[in-house]
């Protein structure tokens, strides 16, 4: 009985797996582990998690970690190198103009994609005259849009209405339900479940208000030290956000599974992001003036902001370039 062949393929066999095996070892060492902290699930980083479920980052031999963090925590662990991005630009632009050395290098949406959700008795924004409403953080999207969506429908804030600051989305769900203020600021698909059990939607904030939202930051040292990285990641994020706009069925089967919503649920909240993301990343001046506006009205002691203190989009610039030829 002659052995020597089996064994020859049986060798040729073992051979090859190693050879595999090894492959998948060294491409696991060589991905770059890259921790993006976001303050939480919020359906405006759509472009983001289309990027992750589609695989772009992957494309780009990054792997990619996505930890929650309070935005206190967040901006913290940006600065002293524990994440390495932030989806938290808005908040962020402040600590800019305040002079801490980061950029905001990528904008989803040139309007928020936030609704005021109310009481089932309040029906306007005129009725929340006198009433509390609940936001995440001061100085953060949903406080920014609040305030601006009150004054253009003649209710001053702070004077006319509370501005209350709770947390994050779960918390103020949880105060509108327990009734312990009359709104809150969600994005979707809080708003679609809300109106299903009742409450009122009062308003799409992006219909009167435009400025910069949904951004995403990293350090100067970063920048300037890994500036082939922040393209990657600018690169997988800028394929994410065409995919979301040019590809709705996909897209609504991937807000199905990270959200864990039913199909009709998905198609609604999908139809409620979409006017409010923008086409490449970029926003211009005039939807950053609604944020500079903002800074120096409440902190007296910063000045003029110019846009380059506070925005790097070169490296988007380039990745456009190269993807689009634009």
């Amino acid at each position: 009985m002659n052995l020597r062949k089996p064994t020859k393929w049986l060798l040729l066999f073992v051979f090859f797996l190693g050879v595999a095996f090894a492959r998948l070892a060294h491409d696991a060492a060589a991905a770059e582990k890259i921790k993006f902290a976001l303050p939480g699930n919020s359906m405006g980083y759509l472009p983001l998690f289309v990027a992750v479920h589609r695989g772009f980052f992957k494309d780009e031999g990054i792997d990619i970690e996505l930890p929650r963090l309070v935005p206190a925590m967040a901006q913290n662990a940006l600065m002293a190198g524990e994440v390495q991005y932030h989806g938290l630009a808005d908040s962020g632009l402040r600590l800019a103009a305040r002079g801490a050395p980061i950029k905001a290098i990528f904008y989803g949406a040139d309007r928020p994609m936030y609704y005021l959700v109310g009481q089932k008795e309040v029906r306007s924004v005129a009725e929340l005259k006198g009433k509390k409403v609940g936001v995440s953080q001061f100085g953060g999207t949903s406080d920014l849009s609040a305030r601006l969506a009150l004054k253009h429908f003649g209710v001053e804030p702070e004077r006319d209405a509370l501005i209350i600051q709770i947390g994050v989305e779960g918390t103020r769900i949880a105060a509108l339900r327990a009734a312990s203020v009359e709104a809150i600021i969600v994005p979707v698909p809080a708003v679609v479940l809300l109106k299903r059990d009742g409450f009122n939607v009062i308003s799409f904030l992006g219909d009167v208000v435009e400025f910069a939202s949904n951004g995403y930051s990293t350090t100067d040292q970063r920048i300037k030290e890994h500036p082939e990285e922040v393209k990657k990641v600018l690169r997988a994020m800028y394929r994410g956000l065409r995919f979301s706009k040019e590809n709705p069925e996909e897209t609504i089967k991937i807000i199905e599974r990270e959200w864990k919503v039913e199909p009709v649920v998905a198609r609604e909240s999908y139809q409620a992001i979409i006017p409010a993301l923008n086409d490449d990343g970029i926003i211009g001046e005039k939807q950053l003036k609604v944020h500079f506006d903002i800074i120096r009205r409440t902190e007296k002691n910063i000045g003029e902001i110019p846009v380059e203190k506070v925005i790097d989009f070169r490296l988007l610039r380039e990745v456009r370039r190269e993807l689009s030829g634009k």
